[in-house]
């Protein structure tokens, strides 16, 4: 792919393309049994026809891997056990809005005492935290829970409750190896622009299309 690189394009046409291949996956998908599991060789030629540059993609020659020897392979779907997605947003409010009423005592807008206890043990933690330089949540989580956390095993059953575990369907993936060899001293014959145009010879050096 490196030589396509190289290659003078059109702005636009990695874009067009992408978009002509993400309508031409859809099909494939829509066709295909996701239980299924297959191979293939594509043969390719990409024409940009206001500069000329010309590719001829293909299966790179390789034995083995993940596809096999070949130069496309679809794996078949699977299904995969990960926590159940709930917006954090969404836990938080609904925590909160279970413990406000003793954050806040009833009819009053000021926080009580154990309202100032709690915003100062979460304070106390964020700033530990972010001084001992915890970069990610679940580090810091576990920080908080190991030195703050005054019902430990309440929280940990609570959160794996949140975090139940659901399967999902995994669409199969899919493996390409494949390569982009340029065709030099392509001729195009102005008369058949917007035609079927079918070629006559094709070489890794040279190209001639009428």
């Amino acid at each position: 792919m490196e030589q396509a690189k190289q290659m003078e394009w059109t702005d636009g046409v990695g874009k067009a393309l992408a978009t002509l291949g993400a309508v031409i996956t859809k099909e494939e998908k829509e066709r295909r049994d996701d239980s299924e599991e297959y191979f293939s060789d594509p043969e390719i030629m990409v024409m940009d026809m206001l500069t000329g540059s010309t590719v001829m993609i293909q299966t790179e020659p390789h034995t083995g891997g993940r596809t096999q020897g070949r130069g496309y392979k679809r794996e078949r779907s699977w299904e995969q056990r990960i926590p159940m997605k709930i917006p954090l947003t969404l836990q938080r409010n609904i925590l909160l809005d279970m413990i406000v009423g003793m954050l806040v005592p009833e009819g009053s807008d000021e926080v009580g005492v154990l309202g100032k206890v709690a915003y100062k043990r979460i304070a106390e933690a964020l700033k530990e935290g972010l001084e001992m330089s915890i970069s990610t949540d679940k580090e810091l989580a576990k920080h908080w829970k190991d030195k703050y956390a005054k019902h430990a095993r309440l929280v940990t059953e609570v959160s794996d409750q949140i975090n139940d575990m659901t399967v999902t369907k995994m669409s199969g993936r899919q493996q390409i190896r494949v390569q982009a060899v340029p065709v030099t001293n392509a001729i195009l014959n102005p008369e058949m622009v917007g035609e079927s145009v079918a070629t006559e010879e094709v070489k890794t050096m040279g190209a001639y299309i009428e």
